[in-house]
């Protein structure tokens, strides 16, 4: 009989009556993945062995559909596995995710790993499992599915890992005759019993090679290795030599991944130089390349895990707010992918603190930094990660509510080479008239704070964009006087500004392209309009108060009503 939820005070749940190494040996079937966020949360004896450190001798941590959609930190998720581990991991598989940093970690903590199978992990480089390795010399088996290494990687590998006995290095493969790798393996896996390169671009040399510096092979899988011909000799020598033998024409469709040869698609396409290549795809965002672009050939996924493609990154939605991936862990493998090279990176409504404390230490040349919208993203976490780029040049801020005039003093200390700065909110939206009884309202737009911090810690500026901000003419002329090098000055919707006189005729004489507070805003690339319900539901109260006498708080205009100039500003902006 079923046991449900109203007997738990009369019997113990069936799975709790099993015997500890059947609930063991259940929970192991688990991928990393699902015992971490589910297994191990059905009760306090489950999380018990989930946290012994005998269940993570192996780790799995593949992950079924989108990886973009997963809503975990997968990096985070796996080194909380080791950790679990206390040294003892002997096998783990990572697929679709992963870092240098990652692998590092693992071979750090796992010196007895025996087996390490490594996905797609696009953010992993030859230099990262060179490095990796040295902490690896008991590994037995290194599979690699198209996460490609060179072939001074591969002799760090044959060096490093002296017991290696299976080897497998798996890409899509091309025509392009390469013997390199094939001539690492056989010159540093002298003990290797099984090898796997399917796909491979080494000739019959490289085959030689290997049969020669291998002896011990049993098994050996060329499918796809179109550059290999086996006839003659060398066919019977793999033949006499080699126990399981798979040709290069074989079938793959006992293959768990996609075998096609995808530089044949489209000859046209393939063969455009690659600056050419990297040129199209660069007037693309790293959304589409990620999740589109990169996934049309091989050559396109050679450009796009190319680090100088990332050295800038841009970050937008493609179709409004909802986006159907995790773009902070999207964004984060963009910044991975850059090797540091990144100098540009623009975010719109994406971003919180994790992901601007990964990009800071990540990215020590950023040169220009856009930030819009960014609503999880603290003013603490932004000018913490500005204290990492002590070559910023442009920080522009767009509707950034974390970020208030009180920060821009520190966030111009932390940026000393800063020549470009934009600081756009929504600020006071209409001009507010001279002597009128709302001064007590005009007191809170007066407010000169963030011009008064750019102009004394910001003194290298040369372009300054200050939409819709609130400062008054004191402000201005602190600019003025603080950054003596301007050449251009956006101060539209500045409604707190007078550039009558002595002031307006400075900004002409100083300011090469200057923007006044009512010109035009048909060129600017964020709502400038009707925005600020809740300013205006302000103003309207005020504004209701003080005509209240005049007025009933129903407001119709349909009646002619005759009122002094200064109290009627906002009859002709269609305010109320």
């Amino acid at each position: 009989m079923a046991w449900s939820s109203s007997d738990s005070a009369k019997a113990t749940p069936p799975w709790l009556e099993l015997p500890r190494e059947m609930t063991t040996t259940i929970i192991q079937k688990l991928g990393a993945v699902e015992i971490l966020t589910t297994a191990e949360k059905v009760c306090t004896y489950w999380r018990s062995l989930c946290q012994e450190s005998s269940m993570w001798e192996s780790i799995d941590m593949r992950i079924e559909g989108n990886i973009w959609e997963v809503p975990y930190d997968l990096e985070k998720l796996c080194r909380y596995a080791v950790d679990r581990s206390q040294g003892q991991l002997k096998d783990i598989n990572i697929e679709y995710f992963g870092s240098d940093e990652l692998l590092l970690y693992i071979s750090q903590r796992c010196p007895q790993l025996r087996r390490l199978r490594l996905v797609l992990c696009d953010c992993i480089t030859s230099e990262g499992v060179a490095e990796a390795v040295q902490n690896l010399p008991l590994l037995e088996e290194l599979h690699l599915y198209y996460t490609n290494i060179n072939n001074e990687a591969i002799e760090a590998v044959g060096r490093c890992c002296p017991h290696l006995k299976s080897f497998k290095l798996n890409l899509h493969g091309s025509h392009i005759v390469r013997d390199l790798q094939a001539l690492a393996v056989a010159k540093t896996m002298p003990e290797l019993c099984h090898l796997q390169l399917l796909g491979n671009e080494m000739s019959n040399k490289g085959l030689q090679a290997i049969l020669d510096g291998c002896p011990h092979l049993e098994s050996l899988d060329l499918r796809r290795c179109f550059n290999v011909h086996l006839e003659g000799n060398l066919e019977k020598l793999c033949c006499e030599r080699i126990k399981y033998l798979r040709h290069p024409n074989d079938s793959t469709d006992d293959y768990e991944f996609d075998a096609v040869i995808r530089d044949e698609e489209d000859s046209e396409r393939i063969d455009l130089p690659s600056d050419v290549t990297a040129n199209i795809l660069h007037r693309l965002g790293a959304i589409e390349i990620l999740e589109i672009a990169q996934k049309v050939c091989t050559t396109w996924r050679s450009v796009c895990e190319d680090p100088a493609m990332w050295r800038v990154i841009e970050m937008k939605y493609l179709d409004g707010p909802v986006w159907p991936y995790d773009l902070n862990l999207m964004c984060r493998h963009a910044v991975d992918r850059s090797k540091g090279q990144l100098i540009d990176i623009h975010i719109e409504y994406l971003g919180d603190d994790q992901l601007m404390h990964h990009i800071s230490q990540r990215s020590s040349h950023l040169r220009r930094l856009t930030l819009a919208c960014c609503y999880d993203l603290s003013s603490n976490a932004l000018i913490e990660g500005l204290k990492r780029f002590p070559e910023l040049e442009e920080l522009h801020l767009i509707i950034m509510p974390s970020v208030l005039s009180g920060d821009i003093e520190t966030i111009g200390i932390a940026c000393p080479k800063l020549n470009s700065f934009t600081f756009n909110e929504r600020g006071c939206m209409y001009p507010l008239s001279e002597g009128s009884e709302l001064d007590e309202f005009a007191d809170e737009a007066e407010d000169n704070e963030c011009a008064v911090a750019v102009a004394k810690t910001m003194p290298n500026l040369r372009h300054l964009r200050l939409f819709q901000n609130e400062m008054k003419n004191e402000g201005l002329q602190a600019i003025l006087d603080g950054c003596p090098h301007l050449e251009s000055l956006d101060l539209r919707q500045c409604y707190g500004i007078d550039l009558g006189g002595v002031l307006g005729k400075r900004c002409c004489q100083q300011i090469k392209h200057l923007k006044l507070p009512s010109d035009s805003v048909a060129d600017y690339e964020w709502d400038a309009g009707d925005t600020c319900e809740e300013r205006k539901a302000t103003h309207r109260g005020v504004l209701i108060s003080t005509l209240g006498d005049i007025l009933t708080t129903t407001l119709t205009f349909s009646t002619a009503i005759t009122f002094p100039m200064s109290e009627i500003w906002f009859l002709g902006h269609g305010y109320l």
